[in-house]
């Protein structure tokens, strides 16, 4: 991986993890994994697995996801903002 401008390079296809952060009781996982087959398409076996951490009024959830390249993330991303209950992603 060669390193330009203070960033890694990527090479595509790629395997990333999301995590979208929401509002318990609000947020989903079957609405984030929903957004995830629109943009991307179906997803590996085990990739349509999702790791969940609760803590107090807040729910994470960690998906990791195949971009085929650098123009996929940013428009799902951009989904993933509109969700009810959404709170941030990283």
């Amino acid at each position: 991986m060669e390193v330009i401008e203070g960033r890694a390079e990527v090479t595509y296809p790629t395997r990333v993890p999301l995590k979208v952060i929401g509002r318990m009781g609000e947020l989903h996982a079957d609405m984030v994994a929903a957004l995830i087959l629109e943009h991307l398409g179906p997803q590996a076996e085990d990739d349509r697995k999702h790791h969940t951490n609760c803590k107090g009024a807040y729910l994470s959830l960690t998906f990791w996801v195949v971009l085929e390249n650098d123009q996929q993330e940013k428009p799902l991303r951009e989904a993933f903002q509109k969700l009810p209950g959404y709170v941030m992603q990283l």
